[in-house]
């Protein structure tokens, strides 16, 4: 009996599978790159999410760098993964119609406590701490309630754990922490040569751990970067990172990256970069733009998404990167579906 039992179980495998290869090969699209193609906007276009790009990466192993395809090269798309999300909606959907005639309380509405959890969305930092002071801002002037004044055993450079001495504007007390930060050259525009301010990164963290006279010992409890006499101090505050749900806006404002990280010609992707649009002109922490070199034609080559922003300017991080992106490139709002 048992044996029958398995025998049928076999004929029923081998009678399927042809239709469970029919249905994965209907489930995987084939496409011939063209001139201007990037994963980015194959993604969007085939799958209907740009951020599903690194799916299409893994499905083609043989791209060796998902930045660079060529025409005529022939990749694979997981044209399941939309599929997939549709028969979620689906089932979402008759879920939901199933559910409309059960009793969920008195009046046949759902609890309180289930309508708050259905309507609570999950939330999580759009970057982590360390990227936002990493990141830091463009301020008009440089910031500073004293400096670093001299380093233990006449080091040149410091690093975590490090006992340094620092000047202060007013009486520092024990337990006072302040950030030490790095101040680039001022900033001009890359167009109209306005200067617009100079660039301010966090280079680490230092608390005052003894007071003797006029000397202000403190210990390095954070670092980023090599710290050195004579860099400034700042106050320390509270760096929070925006809280999102993952939904992002893409408006179309237009603008110009007007400074990168640590004054670096070219960046990519997960580098800094600086724009020349704030909140006063509508920008908000989590905006998507796409990223334009402009040469002899515009080309796209890049996204960077917006981690904090001032009044006029804002920090952003690369998401993704086709070419190097640099200061002057252009940043506009991305394609919409």
């Amino acid at each position: 009996m048992r044996k029958t039992k398995m025998m049928r179980y076999a004929l029923m495998v081998f009678l399927l599978l042809p239709l469970i290869t029919f249905a994965q090969s209907q489930e995987i699209k084939k496409y011939k790159i063209i001139k201007g193609d990037t994963l980015w906007d194959i993604s969007e276009r085939d799958l209907n999410d740009p951020f599903m790009w690194p799916a299409i990466w893994k499905l083609n192993k043989w791209i060796a760098n998902p930045h660079w395809i060529y025409p005529g090269q022939i990749i694979k798309i997981p044209l399941y993964l939309l599929q997939k999300e549709k028969s979620e909606e689906d089932g979402a959907a008759e879920s939901a119609t199933a559910s409309a005639g059960e009793t969920f309380s008195y009046q046949g509405q759902p609890s309180p406590e289930e309508e708050v959890k259905k309507e609570t969305p999950i939330k999580y930092p759009l970057v982590n701490r360390n990227t936002l002071m990493i990141g830091g801002y463009i301020a008009d002037l440089i910031p500073g309630v004293g400096e670093v004044d001299d380093l233990s055993s006449h080091q040149i450079i410091t690093g975590s754990e490090d006992i340094v001495y620092l000047t202060t504007d007013h009486p520092a007390k024990v337990g006072d922490k302040f950030y030490v930060i790095r101040a680039s050259g001022r900033i001009k525009h890359p167009i109209t040569g306005r200067k617009i301010g100079y660039v301010i990164t966090i280079k680490g963290i230092v608390e005052v751990v003894k007071i003797t006279n006029c000397d202000t010992t403190a210990k390095i409890t954070k670092s980023f970067s090599e710290i050195q006499a004579g860099d400034r101090l700042v106050s320390y505050y509270d760096i929070e990172s925006p809280m999102t749900e993952g939904k992002f806006r893409t408006p179309y404002i237009n603008g110009m990256i007007i400074a990168t990280s640590n004054n670096i010609a070219l960046q990519s992707m997960l580098d800094i970069v600086y724009i020349d649009k704030g909140c006063e002109d509508g920008i908000e922490a989590g905006d998507m733009f796409r990223t334009i070199e402009v040469d002899t034609h515009a080309v796209p080559n890049g996204v960077i998404q917006v981690i904090s922003c001032r009044e006029h300017t804002a920090t952003a991080i690369i998401k993704f990167s086709i070419t190097p992106i640099s200061a002057g490139n252009i940043f506009t709002g991305l394609k919409k579906k």
